[in-house]
């Protein structure tokens, strides 16, 4: 989709069709009754309404494109998080002062945490989110009121971190831009302040920012690996380890692999998408030495469902 430009929104005129935006799902521009003026609108279905709204985000030019991005990408958020921005900015505009005072950070990232927690899969992750915040983060700045957090103050917190552990300094300065953006939504803030963060920082070199994957084990030594560890017993262990090596699995998909998913007589095994970490059903051919493996685990298992149930 094309992106919007100020040359193109500078020359939108009275009879117009409405511009899309580009860069926010919804956002467009519908023309005004001049040339080079509209007004800002984001099309959304309503998480709660089940419903397509529209929803009035100011008018061009007195709201640039950069500030109707920005609203727009806060009540996206909002729609993400099962909240109507329609309602939610309704009732900040009916709330007395004193039911929408700012929330400090630390109760913000809590809010967020946990209405995100019904998106996530993976637990781990779900309880490193946070805790990257509590270890980083609320010591230096969790009691501050989010409206009096500043760039500088959000750079002070990741500075003892941002060099020395560079892809986690990356992601605690993610989780922290989250819980504002979200407070921007909520009209607790005009302005997400971890955006220019990186401005403030030294600037993190290629060699600490690059992710270190676990190292693969060179392909000469895998005979040798799969003839004196993985064939030197018959165990469950074993037997997973080398299914797993055949078909390219995740390990959890295999451990929790049940009876039902398995077609012996047109050798595949079918992953519901319940299981899969991209929620899409998967479908894997079987090798003769898979089908050996299953077909042994057959006979031996005394589990119903599991194919390789824990000892």
């Amino acid at each position: 989709m094309v992106v919007l430009t100020e040359t193109k929104a500078k020359r939108i005129k009275p009879g117009d069709s409405a511009v899309a935006d580009g860069t926010v799902v919804g956002l467009r521009l519908i023309p005004g009754s001049s040339v080079g003026h509209g007004k800002w609108q984001l099309r959304y279905v309503s998480p709660v309404l089940g419903k397509r709204r529209d929803m009035g985000l100011g008018t061009y030019p007195t709201v640039s494109i950069a500030s109707a991005r920005h609203a727009g990408a806060a009540a996206r958020f909002q729609i993400a998080a099962g909240v109507d921005p329609i309602d939610a900015r309704a009732l900040a505009q009916k709330a007395p002062a004193s039911l929408v005072e700012a929330p400090t950070f630390e109760e913000a990232a809590l809010l967020v945490h946990r209405e995100r927690l019904s998106g996530w899969s993976n637990g781990k992750h779900v309880d490193q989110w946070i805790n990257t915040l509590r270890q980083y983060v609320f010591p230096m700045i969790g009691d501050r009121r989010v409206d009096t957090l500043k760039p500088v103050d959000f750079a002070n917190a990741l500075r003892p971190i941002w060099l020395d552990k560079a892809e986690t300094a990356t992601r605690v300065k993610q989780r922290c831009h989250t819980v504002m953006t979200w407070c921007w939504g909520h009209e607790y803030v005009s302005s997400n302040p971890v955006d220019i963060v990186a401005t403030i920082l030294p600037k993190q070199s290629g060699a600490a920012r690059q992710k270190q994957h676990h190292p693969a084990m060179p392909w000469r030594e895998v005979p040798s690996f799969l003839q004196n560890v993985v064939h030197s017993g018959n165990d469950i262990t074993r037997q997973l380890l080398e299914f797993v090596i055949l078909t390219a699995a995740r390990s959890g998909e295999a451990r929790a692999m049940t009876w039902d998913e398995v077609d012996l007589r047109a050798a595949t095994w079918s992953v519901p998408a319940k299981r899969m970490k991209g929620k899409v059903a998967h479908r894997v051919p079987l090798s003769d030495r898979t089908l050996e493996i299953l077909s042994h685990r057959k006979n031996v298992s005394a589990h119903p469902e599991l194919v390789f149930p824990s000892p």
